[in-house]
């Protein structure tokens, strides 16, 4: 058996029906397709822009879903996995230039029960913009 496979109408349904809830400035092509071996429910990925521009394909993302594990999880663990993903889509406005981000809060479930959500987040909030600071070649650390 193939480990990609053409997803079906529901699960594309799914997706598009959470994506249409975020606010894009611009349409995006999507390229489904279903993979059983993946580890993840979702993953988002670009097309390389040498496909993408020549319109070989005429899709910008690649989006692949194991139905599998989408037929294990409640509904709203389903939201949040692909609203999870669908995050990381940043737009460029002026070029329409697509890119993938990182998440803004990458931690340890212990941690997280250990000290809150909030916590947990101004500090990876402080330092990241520790880093940025650094960068930018600031002598001097402001909070």
């Amino acid at each position: 058996m193939s480990k990609y496979y053409d997803l079906s109408e529901d699960a594309i349904k799914t997706f598009n029906d959470i994506f249409k809830k975020k606010a894009f400035p611009v349409d995006v092509k999507f390229h489904f397709t279903g993979d059983s071996k993946q580890k993840n429910l979702i993953k988002v990925s670009k097309i390389p822009d040498i496909y993408a521009a020549d319109n070989a394909l005429g899709k910008e993302l690649t989006i692949s879903i194991n139905e599998d594990l989408m037929t294990v999880f409640d509904e709203e663990s389903v939201q949040i996995l692909i609203e999870q993903e669908i995050d990381k889509i940043s737009i460029n406005i002026d070029n329409g230039k697509i890119k993938l981000i990182k998440p803004d809060l990458t931690t340890f479930s212990g941690l997280i029960t250990k000290y809150g959500i909030e916590k947990v987040s101004k500090a990876n909030q402080v330092e990241e913009l520790y880093d940025q600071q650094k960068k930018d070649g600031d002598d001097e650390f402001i909070v």
